[in-house]
């Protein structure tokens, strides 16, 4: 008896971790997306923050990614990119080539299309700004995989160019 209960209370202080741990990984993840958010604020958009902005994205999207149902070959070209933004440029086109990847497996084979809505940087900025409050509001209702698509939109967007 007094080995079934000691075997209990073990069980459940692992279950009770687990769940802290998932509800920290959110609000790291929360907290990078209100950081990266933050950058959006400066006047002209993030400027020399890009790279840092940049990394906490790909960071954010790497940290949820296992909380999706995305198939592995995303998570692999997420590190790719990652890897290749970290050591030479965020927007290294290698780099970009896995975000493109990594685009299509979650959106149905479908490429990357620039929002009609988006003519100027300015219109670029609004649009982020707007998807990471969903994004936000996703992650903190459960919706991973809505999360991590709108945050993958956002850095593909950010190494795409933009034609006016």
């Amino acid at each position: 008896m007094r080995k079934t209960v000691f075997i209990l209370t073990i069980l459940s202080i692992f279950i009770f971790m687990s769940v802290l741990a998932e509800a920290t990984d959110k609000a790291e993840v929360n907290a990078k997306i209100k950081k990266i958010a933050s950058y959006l604020d400066k006047p002209g958009g993030p400027g020399s923050d890009g790279k840092i902005m940049l990394t906490l994205l790909l960071e954010a999207i790497l940290e949820t990614a296992p909380d999706t149902g995305f198939l592995p070959e995303f998570t692999e070209n997420m590190e790719k990119a990652k890897d290749i933004s970290d050591s030479t440029s965020l927007f290294n086109p290698d780099g970009a080539v896995y975000l493109h990847k990594a685009y299509r497996l979650i959106n149905d084979g479908k490429d990357f299309q620039m929002p009609s809505s988006i003519s100027e940087i300015q219109d670029a900025v609004n649009y982020a700004k707007m998807e990471l409050a969903s994004a936000r509001k996703d992650l903190k209702v459960g919706k991973t995989d809505s999360c991590v698509k709108r945050l993958l939109e956002i850095a593909v967007m950010i190494v795409t160019p933009m034609h006016h």
